[in-house]
């Protein structure tokens, strides 16, 4: 009996029967793809670019649907590839613990995730501190008399007069919305969207204009950057699903601000308008409203891309964004075709020796964040090319089958004649 189990192990010996079978596509962060910037200093360099994988890995585990304390923000950063659309911005901030939010191109959404600690890359001396929730308080006159002063960043041509005692200043907080209503109608506010990235620690300063020529209302708001826009005061028109501009006869305001907090959820006063309808004076109550919106807890989608991918591209040299992202300099196999492919190259075997290699010298699979890049070798013989691919990273050649060699000769018909 060991004589036979002995001769069994080494026929598996010496047929390979016996070894473990090889993966040929492991998919990796790879650096040289990815351009990295700081968003608060919108330096890049070449350091940031190692920090790819760090970055690209974040918000991928448990999702939680809210922070619900005042948070301050170390660093965020973005992260563009190098020959498509897609991108990623991570922020790292801390509250009652470390958290990473997220948002990306595949997705679409906005997630975040508790952590443990900061990747080494994340310094903690300083901070931007964000509120869990909006404050408000009312201006001075002095205030209002600034902003008209600064206001050059509009461009409308009608003559719009500041409207005493509507200066506002609203602390943003870290995500959500605020909804403005007019009456029983729905207005937008010019801090409706309030998301993570944007976050500030600063007073945004919002008055309201009148137009006495168009009789319509409109809202300056003093932006971080420190220019001052006009947004009109607009309602949602629900047959035609759209905002369209309002308006108040003989407008006159009243400010009724009595609170400092916007309380999620809580619908808040903040001004009376008077004004004339069919011949009559009558009062509107303007109203704002915090959401306090929650963070996605889906899936994270893998994808970097609207197409379900994988990509394979064959090229010339490196896609590090030096390489101009155009035929024929890059081949790129049709969406039909990519299953085919990728099954032919999941069938490839280990050999020990690649081929020659020409002018299109790469081949490189992308599949959402991740990627791997193959040296792309040939042997010409008397009826057929034989096609390798070299994983330079595990310093591994890959054979694909004689079919799998037609496959990809048929999709890349400009290899044969480089």
């Amino acid at each position: 009996m060991k004589r036979i189990l002995l001769l069994i192990c080494c026929v598996g010996l010496l047929t390979g029967c016996d070894d473990e079978q090889m993966d040929v596509v492991k998919l990796d962060y790879l650096p040289e793809h990815w351009n990295v910037k700081d968003l608060q200093s919108g330096h890049m360099d070449a350091k940031s670019v190692m920090w790819t994988p760090d970055l690209l890995d974040a918000c991928s585990g448990n999702a939680i649907s809210r922070i619900e304390e005042d948070v301050t923000v170390y660093r965020s950063y973005e992260l563009n590839r190098k020959f498509d659309d897609a991108y990623k911005i991570v922020m790292y901030m801390e509250g009652d613990q470390p958290y990473t939010v997220c948002y990306d191109s595949a997705s679409e959404q906005i997630r975040a995730e508790e952590i443990d600690e900061f990747p080494y890359f994340v310094h903690t001396e300083e901070g931007t501190d964000i509120l869990s929730t909006p404050t408000i308080r009312t201006g001075t006159h002095e205030e209002l008399k600034q902003m008209e002063q600064k206001d050059e960043g509009h461009f409308y041509p009608m003559s719009v007069s500041l409207l005493e005692g509507t200066m506002i200043h609203v602390t943003p907080p870290l995500y959500g919305q605020i909804d403005l209503t007019i009456g029983d109608q729905r207005g937008f506010f010019p801090l409706s969207h309030l998301d993570p990235f944007n976050a500030q620690s600063e007073e945004v300063g919002i008055a309201l204009g009148y137009d006495e020529q168009s009789k319509e209302a409109y809202f300056y708001y003093e932006k971080n950057d420190g220019l001052t826009t006009i947004l009109p005061l607009v309602v949602w028109n629900e047959k035609e699903h759209k905002h369209e501009p309002i308006q108040f006869e003989g407008l006159q305001v009243e400010q009724v601000l009595r609170e400092d907090i916007l309380e999620p959820g809580v619908k808040m006063p903040l001004y009376t308008f008077s004004f004339i309808e069919d011949g009559k004076r009558v009062n509107e109550e303007i109203s704002l409203t915090y959401l306090n919106d929650e963070f996605s807890t889906h899936d994270p989608v893998q994808n970097a891309s609207h197409s379900n991918g994988p990509f394979v591209y064959v090229h010339e040299k490196p896609l590090n964004g030096a390489l101009d992202i155009q035929y024929p300099n890059v081949l790129m196999a049709e969406e039909n075709d990519i299953s085919d492919l990728m099954n032919e190259i999941d069938d490839a075997i280990p050999v020990k020796r690649a081929g020659d290699v020409t002018d299109y010298s790469r081949l490189t699979i992308v599949d959402g964040w991740g990627a791997q890049e193959f040296q792309l070798s040939f042997k010409e013989r008397s009826q057929k090319i034989d096609v390798y691919l070299t994983d330079l990273l595990r310093d591994q050649t890959f054979k694909l089958s004689s079919k799998g060699a037609e496959r990809f000769l048929d999709l890349f018909p400009e290899v044969k004649e480089s």
